[in-house]
Formats: structure tokens, sequence, C-alpha cells
């Protein structure tokens, strides 16, 4: 008698889990989705990014983006810039319509997220249970994947392609599926992910699919030589990455010799490489990939250390887990290329991103088993779980418009439109290099003006001329008007129209 009542309980456990699974997902979802154009575009990535978008659109060229008119950018491949820019023909010029594409990306990662856990559940279980949708609500409330998926940046588009590649090979290969979208599906998405950041990409999927193969090369090699396309695979992955490529090399010289060498070669091999023309290199100490994945974690790092805490008869059960070919090939694709980047010392901290789908699969996976019958695990999933949707959530809400306002010009930049429609004046920026932010949302008119002083002279009695400037600059700026020539000093009025934490806009009159 005391069996009779436990079948029929099982769906009634179930559905609660699912539920409370499936609305964790919805809010974390709904809130991304509802505050992308909350705040600014923050400098500098995004910023610039947004802004290489509204200038391909502005200019017609496609081929080739471009900083500023007329300057090609030659770091990133135009994925990312195709998709935001072709957003804004939908929704307008604004954050939410630079960022949407971006969540898409978020969304089908997610889809593929549930396919390969539940792929993996039925090798190991026979059924799904709850793991997949636990998958997908750990990888959606980590930290990186709530930033990463709502910004605008090459990593996303990166993200999906990558783990399209992975769950495509896991499908296709290991599980031996004749579909298409798996078959034909990883060399589509190889072409795409070298219009999205490169040749990159083949270290998060071909390095940990080579050493897959190593391990038991002759059965495993004979498999995946079969499994896939390669002739008919091999024309699909050209005909969409190879025809841009040589497009941009044709439009400007140069390009492949800089984007092939300098930023997948030297980058990695030369911390504080001096050959990068967009910004300053990165010189982190070795070993710092890993701090970056226990951040990009989130809370999920707690959950993660107390799974592979040691324990007695640890290895034992680590050997059997990874003698199932799909778990294996998932652990590589955490840990291959994060081996990898060990030993980088520039580099940030969305390079971590591409790893975390097959790591939110295996946690899920891992934590859907140990609480599946009430008790300590499942308390302390349902808490964590919780907490998580919290923490993105709020960072979403409250942490991210406080630091964009901080770091972008976007504040300053309407005070100056609301004020310039009555004193019109131009826009200069103290400086050499106009910030993304001030080059965005002031639709490109900012100017930089490394010396000053020469323009100050030109100012007309009765007119006003704008200058942005960090805050720190301010008493320089004043000092700098204060040395002109008399009476030209004092003729001339400086006022700050609007500043926050890293920017500021003053306005110069004279009288």
């Amino acid at each position: 008698m005391s069996c009779a009542p436990a079948r029929p309980s099982q769906p009634t456990r179930a559905r609660p889990a699912v539920r409370w699974l499936l609305t964790a997902l919805a809010v974390t979802l709904a809130v991304r989705l509802v505050t992308l154009g909350a705040y600014p575009l923050m400098d500098t990535s995004e910023a610039r990014y947004g802004e290489i978008a509204r200038v391909m659109r502005e200019t017609g060229n496609w081929v080739t983006p471009q900083e500023t008119a007329g300057i090609a950018f030659w770091a990133k491949p135009p994925l990312y810039a195709w998709l935001s820019a072709g957003s804004t023909y939908l929704f307008g010029v604004d954050e939410f319509a630079l960022r949407l594409p971006s969540l898409l990306c978020g969304f089908g990662v997610l889809w593929l997220c549930y396919l390969w856990s539940a792929a993996l559940a039925r090798r190991g279980t026979g059924g799904e249970g709850d793991a997949p949708l636990l998958s997908c609500l750990i990888l959606a409330t980590t930290v990186l994947f709530f930033i990463g998926y709502g910004a605008v940046m090459t990593d996303p588009s990166l993200g999906l392609c990558t783990a399209w590649m992975m769950v495509a090979f896991q499908r296709a290969v290991i599980d031996g599926s004749r579909r298409a979208i798996w078959r034909y599906g990883i060399f589509a998405a190889a072409g795409l992910a070298m219009l999205a950041k490169g040749p990159v990409a083949f270290l998060y999927v071909a390095f940990p699919v080579a050493i897959w193969i190593g391990l038991a090369w002759r059965p495993r090699l004979r498999t995946t030589w079969q499994a896939l396309p390669w002739a008919g695979g091999s024309v699909l992955f050209v005909a969409l990455a190879v025809p841009w490529y040589l497009w941009a090399e044709a439009r400007t010289p140069g390009f492949l010799n800089y984007f092939l060498i300098g930023e997948h070669l030297m980058r990695y091999l030369h911390p504080g490489w001096s050959g990068d023309r967009y910004g300053t290199a990165h010189s982190e100490p070795i070993g710092t990939i890993w701090a970056y994945l226990a951040g990009a974690l989130g809370l999920w790092s707690i959950a993660l250390l107390a799974l592979l805490r040691p324990a007695r008869g640890w290895a034992a059960r680590a050997r059997a887990y990874l003698k199932d070919d799909g778990r294996l090939f998932a652990v590589l694709g955490i840990v291959a290329p994060l081996l990898v980047f060990t030993f980088a010392r520039n580099l940030i901290w969305t390079y971590v991103l591409p790893a975390l789908t097959p790591l939110a699969v295996l946690l899920g996976l891992a934590l859907g088993q140990r609480s599946a019958q009430p008790g300590a695990w499942r308390r302390a999933v349902v808490a964590l779980a919780w907490a998580s949707v919290a923490v993105v959530c709020l960072g979403a809400m409250v942490w991210a418009p406080v630091r964009a306002a901080g770091s972008s010009f976007a504040g300053p930049v309407a005070v100056w439109q609301q004020r310039a429609q009555s004193k019109p004046g131009a826009l200069l920026y103290w400086g050499r290099r106009t910030p993304a932010s001030l080059r965005f949302y002031s639709r490109g008119v900012a100017e930089p003006v490394p010396d000053l002083a020469a323009r100050l002279g030109n100012v007309k009695p009765g007119s006003s001329l704008y200058v942005a400037i960090g805050p720190e600059q301010l008493p320089a700026l004043r000092q700098l008007v204060s040395g002109q020539p008399q009476p030209l000093a004092h003729e001339l009025d400086v006022a700050v129209l609007n500043q926050v934490k890293h920017a500021a806009i003053v306005e110069i009159a004279r009288r």
C-alpha cells in the first residue's frame, strides 16, 4: 500500500517544479526585454559598436564597418553591425533597436541549451525531467549571459554560432541525427561565426572536437567523417564566409593582415600588443580567465564549487561520468578553450561567454538530478535560482542605468541639444579621439579638437561654442580660457552645461 500513492504523485510533484522554473525564466527574460532601452549605450565598447551600426545605416556602406564615416574599423567582422543596423529600420536609431538583436541571439542560445540538455538527459537516464529547463534558467541568470546578450557587442552572435555548432555536433555525430539543421547546420554556423568574430570561433568548437576525437581517434574519426556532409557543408561554409572577407580586403587593403594576424595571433602572443589600432591592449595575470569565469557565473559559481568539491570516490565518479561521449564533449567545450586562455594575458571577460552554454547544460543536469527529490539540494537550488533572478534583474533595473549614466555622454548631449535650439554653436571635443558615446548621441557632429586655443579666438561676440570634456579637464579648460589674449579672456564665459561622473559639456560664450 505504501507504494500505491507514489505513482500518481510523480506528475503532481513535477508540475510545480516546471511552473516555478518557467516563471523564473519568464521573469528574467521579460525584465531583460523591457530594460533594453532603459539606459544609454556605455563607453567604450558598446557605444562604439552602436555607433558603427548607426554609421553603417547612414552611409549605406554594408561592407566595411566604420567608426566614423570614411574610417574603416578592422577589428571585427560586420555581423553584429548588420543585425543592429537592420533593427534600426524597424524600431528607429535608439538603444532598444541596437540591443534587440543581441537578446534575440540569447533566445536562440537558450533554445539550443534546452535541446542539448534534453539530449544528454535522455542519454543518461532515458528521460528529460526538469534538467533542460533548469539548464536554461541557469544560463539566463548568469551575470555575463544577462549582460552580454543584452548589449551591443560582437559576442552575442558569436555565442549563438558556437552554441549551434556544438549542439549540431552533439546531435549529428554523437546522437546520429540525420536532420539537415544539424548535419549542414554545423557548417552554416561556422560560416556565420566567421562573420561574427572570425576564426576564434574554432577555438571554442573545433579544438574541443579535435580533443574528443583524439581520445579515441579511430572510431570517433570514422563516425565524424560519416556523419557530416563534408563536400556540401564545405561549399556552404565557403559561400557564407569567404565573399565578405575578399570584398572587405578589396575595399580596404591591409584588412586581412591586421585582422587575421594582428587580432588573432599578436593579441594572444604579446600582452600589451602595441599594434592595437582601436584601444588599449590588456595585460592581465596568467590564469585570469578562471576568475572571469567565476564572475560570469555569478551566484551559480557556488553550486559549481559544491558539485566539484573533493569527496570520497570523486575520481571514480568523474571517470564514469566522462565515459558518456556527449558529456565528455560538453566538458571539453568548457575546459579546452579556457585552458588556452589561461596562458593569454591580453583578454577580457566576454571571452568566457561561449563556454557558459555547455557549462549551464552540465550544471543543470547535475543539479536537476540532485534536486529531483525533496531535501536540502532542492531547497538550495530553488533558493539559488531565485537569488540569481533577483541579482540580474535588479542589476538591469538599478545598477545598469546608474553605471551607464555615469559612463556615457548621453545626458550631457541631451542638455546640449536642448540648449543649442536657442543658442546654436559647434560641439567640440577637447582631445584627439572623440568618445564613442559622444559620437553616437550627437549623431556624429561632435568634432575632436586637440588645439582648442585656436578655436576660442574664432568665437564671435554674442555667440557660443560647446566643449565636451572629462570632468577632470574642467580646471585646465578654465585656465586655457583665462590665458587667452586680452580683452578676449574677459569676454569669454565658461559655464558647465551638464556634468556626470565621466562626462561633461561646457558652454563657452563671448559677450
